[in-house]
């Protein structure tokens, strides 16, 4: 009989046998490495869905992926930036009139985000043109209908956005160092939002960033925008320097703002703070081009 047990052992190649530490540690890894990737995209997949028009698959609505959607928000402006420079390249190439290059050039964001980001420029501007008190800024911004100031604020802003579209050239450089702020402007709205406190405890903002400073977070929205202004400088050399520059002093702007004016960030100032700073490094673009 104990012939034939090994003999039935022997025939199975040792399947019966346990695996080994290292086998089963092998295993564990490659399930991390699994989890990992399905993480990831599922945080990927929040943040398109969060904050662009771009459809996603509804796996990616889970609640590791929608409490991470901050750590991929810039690649939503590397989508964004990539429609733009495939645009600038095709009108280059057919010798389009530049105030058409500049009209899709507008329009495009607004087609990537569905205008979420120029909505908080619209209730932003809406509140702080009242001088009301916090409590009542804060019922501004959170009210849907748009107030005259908030209307103004948004044409004001697409007229210089436009203009400066216009005289943008139309160059690889110039596109990379643009596709470049659009990344660098997220990750310094998403760490805003992460590592300062929120205005309102029922906003959109509280809800992104429910446990502040997670280095889950922090860090690769740190990466993002390290890499994102050394691709800005080396597109641009010392005017995406000056790109940076420009970002970085939006942002203290920002910070002042939000904390002696409202108290912490909401969504609505976080979409407000990612115009204005865009708008601020594309004038650096066009204006460090024209005058280099």
């Amino acid at each position: 009989m104990e012939a034939r047990a090994r003999a039935r052992e022997r025939g199975r190649g040792g399947a019966g046998r346990p695996r080994s530490r290292s086998g089963m540690r092998d295993s564990r890894v490659d399930e991390r490495r699994r989890t990992y990737k399905v993480k990831i995209a599922e945080a990927i997949g929040a943040a398109f869905g969060t904050f662009s028009r771009i459809p996603v698959p509804k796996s990616a609505w889970t609640d590791f992926g929608s409490t991470h959607a901050l750590a991929a928000f810039p690649l939503v402006g590397v989508a964004e930036g990539f429609l733009m420079t495939a645009w600038g390249h095709v009108a280059n190439l057919l010798g389009v009139p530049a105030t058409i290059v500049a009209a899709v050039l507008v329009a495009l964001p607004v087609a990537v985000t569905g205008g979420i980001h120029l909505d908080g420029l619209c209730d932003t501007s809406d509140a702080l043109a009242s001088w009301a008190p916090r409590e009542r800024k804060l019922e501004i911004m959170h009210d849907p209908r748009a107030g005259a100031f908030g209307v103004i604020g948004v044409v004001v802003y697409l007229i210089l956005q436009f203009s400066l579209f216009t005289a943008l050239p139309l160059t690889a450089g110039a596109f990379l160092a643009l596709l470049c702020s659009l990344v660098f402007s997220r990750a310094l709205s998403g760490l805003a939002v992460e590592c300062w406190p929120a205005a309102r405890a029922d906003g959109m903002a509280a809800g992104l960033s429910p446990a502040k400073k997670r280095a889950a977070i922090v860090v690769p929205l740190c990466a993002f925008a390290a890499a994102s202004a050394a691709g800005m400088v080396a597109c641009a050399q010392a005017v995406g320097a000056l790109m940076a520059v420009a970002g970085l002093l939006a942002l203290a702007w920002y910070r002042h703002v939000a904390l002696s004016r409202f108290g912490g960030v909401t969504g609505d100032l976080a979409g407000w703070f990612l115009q204005w700073a865009e708008l601020a490094m594309l004038a650096m673009l066009v204006a460090g081009g024209m005058l280099l």
